[in-house]
């Protein structure tokens, strides 16, 4: 019997606007957070070179241009993070949202179907689905019903 088979995954964008505003969500939470790390980045560096010069350090001390090649290569480093931090936050999102809109899609696909309480076949979800709790209430209201499955 059909209704009680373990539902699978056959796709994973079921709702392509809600998943796309959820990983763009995703995305403007990564980016927005790279002002903050440049910010203390180009503090903390500025800060360092301040105390080697109030030290009596020349300016063209290798010290100094050692803390510059640093900061250098930490905003390099900061930006190939937030690279994959972007790429790793779409993946998860479209995973995650797919959790969310898989188990809205087969909930109105079943209301949808169902002409009446007799035809109504009950919904198994996916172990990590989100709205089990939506599911269940669907499935008792036909057990209340009375119908013959």
């Amino acid at each position: 019997m059909r209704s009680q088979e373990s539902p699978r995954r056959k796709r994973l964008v079921i709702d392509p606007h809600f998943q796309a505003v959820f990983a763009l969500y995703a995305v403007i939470t990564t980016v927005v957070m790279v002002p903050v790390f440049l910010a203390a980045n180009s503090y903390f560096f500025s800060l360092f070179a301040s105390k080697a010069e109030a030290m009596g350090l020349p300016q063209d001390a290798e010290l100094l241009n050692f803390v510059q090649r640093q900061q250098t290569l930490m905003i390099v480093v900061f930006i190939c993070a937030t690279i994959l931090a972007i790429v790793i936050n779409v993946i998860a999102s479209y995973i995650f949202s797919n959790r969310i809109a898989g188990s809205m899609f087969r909930l109105k696909a079943a209301l949808s179907q169902a002409k009446d309480f007799e035809s109504a076949k009950k919904i198994n979800p996916r172990k990590f689905d989100f709205f089990q709790d939506v599911t269940e209430a669907y499935n008792q209201l036909l057990d209340r019903s009375g119908a013959p499955r």
